[in-house]
């Protein structure tokens, strides 16, 4: 298997977007969790896309187009990138479920409610998905939990790891 670091060097020219969307895709099907979202994605056949932005975020317009989005003269990490698509991908199931941003003349207080709950449970996933990936001996170097902490994730991470040693892990 090509690495996703193959494909993503700072320096040097990016692959076509179709050929990261799948690399990713394919680094996820190590996870269970990954797993579950990408035969979500593919039933509902989410279209997965990347565009240019200055920071690295997701976008769900609606619940078939998922974008992930970053600045390509500084490429994200790999494994930044595959959170990034769990993330995306855990959004659009959550809509599929029928957990739906409210509408934008709702009340802020009902937007913040959501779209925190929302938040929480997407990087719940990208926790377990990181943990299971980090589980993974092909994927040692990718360091998907670091990754988060990178991200800025420090607090979340450190809950999550505390919660699930809790549980017997």
């Amino acid at each position: 298997m090509n690495k996703l670091d193959d494909l993503l060097k700072p320096g040097h020219p990016l692959p076509a977007d179709e050929v990261m969307i799948a690399k990713a895709l394919e680094i996820l099907n190590f996870s269970p969790h990954g797993q579950q979202l990408v035969n979500f994605a593919a039933k509902e056949k989410i279209e997965i896309r990347i565009m240019p932005t200055p920071q690295p975020q997701t976008y769900l317009p609606d619940t078939r187009k998922a974008y992930i989005g970053f600045n390509r003269a500084h490429p994200i990490s790999p494994s930044h990138f595959v959170l990034l698509l769990t993330a995306v991908l855990r959004e659009a199931q959550q809509e599929y479920s029928g957990i739906k941003h409210p509408p934008l003349h709702a009340p802020r207080d009902e937007h913040i409610k959501i779209g925190m709950a929302k938040r929480e449970d997407a990087m719940w996933y990208m926790c377990t998905a990181a943990v299971e990936l980090d589980d993974q001996e092909i994927f040692t170097e990718y360091k998907f939990i670091d990754e988060l902490r990178k991200m800025g994730h420090n607090e979340t991470v450190d809950l999550y790891l505390k919660q699930e040693r809790g549980q017997g892990r």
